[in-house]
């Protein structure tokens, strides 16, 4: 189980969000869904230790997350890739590190995201989307308990954004714990099996629960129990 628990925290001293308490659990796909500016993106940089918290902790398996580290894998906001590494020596380079000793999983994902014509190219010659589409394949053969994911759908092809939606399914159900900040209601609606809702750096509850569950949207859609709890606010 992966773990935040009443975590405040920001940049120097600006506190951007306070007291965010969730948990992950492996086989799920937890949203995290806000306005721009909600602190999403802070709250997965303290996930994945890039912040240290002002106040509270993140845990995976009940222990501090720096003796688990190698179980999280992140997919961040914008690619962040080697400039002088091809594309084809960036998949080298993390097999070398993960001591990945097969190709077959990584070979499916190159031709599945249509990548077999960008190898050889830096990352200065590509665009945004396919950028983004070496970040996901390089998060998902690492073979993660959890993935770290951080408004990854800017930029993708409709054919890179089936393929990554499935993928995000099929690991879920190979029992990964997926959590994914969007801003994208509609895709956090049919893909999320709980839904955290934020606000100006703090989180909303409904009914006293952290979590919106997928439940839920049978009687009401997201976009409208979203715009309830921040209406106001």
């Amino acid at each position: 189980m992966l773990e935040i628990n009443q975590v405040s925290g920001g940049y120097l001293s600006q506190q951007i969000i306070r007291d965010i308490s969730f948990k992950i659990e492996t086989g799920e796909i937890v949203g995290l869904v806000g306005l721009n500016g909600a602190g999403k993106s802070t709250t997965l940089r303290h996930l994945t230790g890039s912040l240290k918290p002002m106040s509270g902790k993140v845990l995976i398996n009940n222990r501090e997350w720096y003796s688990e580290r190698e179980k999280l894998s992140l997919i961040p906001d914008h690619p962040k890739l080697y400039p002088n590494l091809t594309v084809r020596e960036h998949f080298e380079f993390l097999k070398l590190v993960y001591q990945i000793d097969h190709d077959d999983d990584l070979n499916q994902l190159i031709k599945r995201y249509s990548l077999h014509e960008h190898l050889n190219k830096y990352p200065y010659a590509l665009s945004k989307g396919t950028q983004q589409k070496i970040s996901i394949i390089s998060a998902m053969i690492t073979n993660p308990t959890y993935l770290i994911v951080d408004e990854p759908f800017m930029g993708l092809d409709p054919l890179g954004l089936k393929c990554f939606l499935e993928d995000l399914n099929k690991l879920k159900e190979n029992g990964k714990g997926i959590i994914l900040s969007t801003h994208m209601l509609n895709i956090a609606e049919k893909l999320c099996d709980r839904v955290i809702v934020m606000h100006k750096g703090a989180q909303k509850l409904y009914n006293e629960s952290p979590y919106l569950s997928a439940e839920l949207f049978k009687e009401r859609t997201l976009d409208e129990l979203f715009f309830s709890m921040i209406e106001g606010a």
